[in-house]
């Protein structure tokens, strides 16, 4: 019996799909870590049902747009989880005026390990948009904060590695609708629908590759991991539906216009010609090395209890 001390892991965004998962897995193991959850409020609604599930679960309140909270917060512990949000409205209303307010989250949370002398970071971000599209697609603000995130935390003087979650599964339920008749499902997408992409399901899948990276720290630093069970279409997707719920399902095209945010916009033609993947074309190799299966398009509507679209 192992009579090592439990790994003290600070997890981010803990009350979110990421840091979520990565909460749920770790605090399955309390024999193997002591998770210390960061939120900026531990009276949201979802806090507190997450304080209720695991009272093992270390609650502290801190802000990653107040680099004043955030020693405090990763004090003491062996192993942080960081991720940053895009889509909140500090850093929506920022842009146009500081295309950095995203990055600028990811350094605080890195400076705050750094000063703390954290020995082992694993941070979520997404690669260069600029630079898979060799400096053609360069509005995609999402992608860039976050890979300019890892750029500067790989320079640090602290090991650490990297994930990068695939395309939502998720992202099927909010394109979901029925059809005029209302006995067909149509998942829109605004994109070929018979093109394959790397997919992953934010909520399943995140938490296993980060508890991997952890345990396997001295293989995994200064890494960069994709997290993708594997690619597959928007019509795969749509097939899968059915099969898993009888439910009549078809997929449809978008054009990218249909998005007023030029950030969305610039995703989407992104991956109408570029693997967002390619830098790392042996990952679905890697991922056999993680003790988990990975959600494909069924598990994914097998276990996300999905039975249609409000009518």
């Amino acid at each position: 019996m192992s009579t090592a001390k439990p790994l003290t892991v600070v997890v981010f965004g803990a009350t979110g799909n990421q840091g979520g998962s990565v909460l749920r897995i770790l605090a399955e193991h309390p024999e193997s870590y002591t998770v210390r959850a960061i939120t900026r409020s531990t009276k949201s609604k979802t806090a507190q049902e997450l304080i209720a599930k695991y009272p093992q679960v270390q609650w502290v309140e801190a802000d990653i747009e107040k680099p004043e909270s955030l020693r405090p917060a990763v004090s003491n512990a062996n192993v942080v989880f960081g991720v940053t949000q895009f889509f909140q409205p500090s850093v929506l209303s920022a842009v146009g005026t500081n295309e950095d307010a995203e990055f600028q989250q990811g350094k605080n949370i890195i400076d705050a390990c750094v000063a703390e002398n954290i020995s082992f970071i694993v941070f979520s971000t997404l690669p260069s948009a600029k630079k898979l599209s060799n400096g053609k697609i360069t509005e995609v603000l999402h992608f860039e904060g976050k890979y300019k995130i890892q750029e500067y935390l790989l320079a640090q003087p602290i090991d650490s590695a990297i994930v990068q979650l695939g395309i939502y599964f998720q992202n099927n339920i909010q394109g979901a609708s029925w059809n005029e008749s209302g006995d067909t499902v149509v998942i829109s997408f605004p994109g070929d629908v018979n093109r394959k992409l790397p997919y992953a399901d934010v909520n399943r899948d995140t938490g296993p590759y980060v508890k991997y990276v952890i345990d396997n720290r001295d293989q995994t630093k200064g890494k960069v991991f994709p997290v993708s069970s594997g690619y597959y279409s928007t019509t795969d997707i749509a097939n899968a539906l059915t099969k898993v719920t009888g439910l009549k399902t078809v997929a449809v095209e978008l054009p990218t216009s249909v998005f007023g945010d030029k950030d969305l916009q610039g995703m989407f033609e992104l991956i109408k010609t570029h693997d967002i993947f390619a830098d790392s074309p042996n990952h679905l190799k890697t991922n056999k090395k993680v003790p988990f299966e990975f959600t494909t398009p069924e598990t994914f509507w097998k276990t996300s209890g999905f039975q249609g679209p409000p009518k």
